[in-house]
């Protein structure tokens, strides 16, 4: 087994929730380590994290949006998104990879993590979270009752991003 240490390493993730924090109107995804204890929390734009939510909760709209038409696209010209990664934490802003294949050429792209995830679920490809991103980010533990998982919600509706990284030196308080 690789060291955890290893910054190469990826853990595999899911997305564990999607919320929009009533004061700001910004979303906040959560990934969840699968085979670990921590959350990410990754703040989004309203965009994306409504077309994260309208692929996790299943709602089917009459037109494709822009999510869909990328994946549209790429399934149109044979490509297939292996996985996506989110690869660094750099000044308090994320970054994420999308791993596509070509007649087994590999590809990466640049992107950003919320429209990284609401490509993967699209095509039901996986999520992995770099070792790198989570030696960065404070550990955020999985709630387990329902009762910390409501507590958990209200706390987030209170944070900024600024609040999330200033204990890991990020931001200046």
């Amino acid at each position: 087994m690789p060291d955890k240490h290893n910054s190469n390493l990826e853990h595999k993730a899911r997305v564990y929730t999607v919320m929009m924090l009533p004061v700001t109107g910004q979303f906040v995804v959560l990934l969840e380590e699968i085979e670990g204890t921590r959350l990410l929390p990754i703040w989004i734009g309203r965009g994306e994290g409504e077309s994260i939510l309208i692929k996790l909760q299943q709602v089917s709209l009459p037109r494709p949006i822009t999510h869909d038409l990328l994946v549209n696209i790429l399934k149109s010209i044979n490509f297939k998104i292996e996985k996506i990664v989110i690869t660094d934490l750099i000044d308090n802003t994320y970054y994420a990879e999308i791993m596509i294949i070509k007649d087994k050429e590999k590809i990466v792209i640049d992107a950003r993590p919320s429209d990284a995830i609401a490509v993967a679920l699209r095509c039901k490809a996986k999520i992995y979270i770099s070792q790198r991103v989570l030696d960065k980010c404070p550990v955020v533990s999985k709630p387990i009752s329902q009762k910390e998982v409501d507590e958990f919600k209200q706390e987030l509706e209170s944070l900024k991003p600024s609040d999330f990284f200033k204990d890991i030196g990020n931001i200046d308080s």
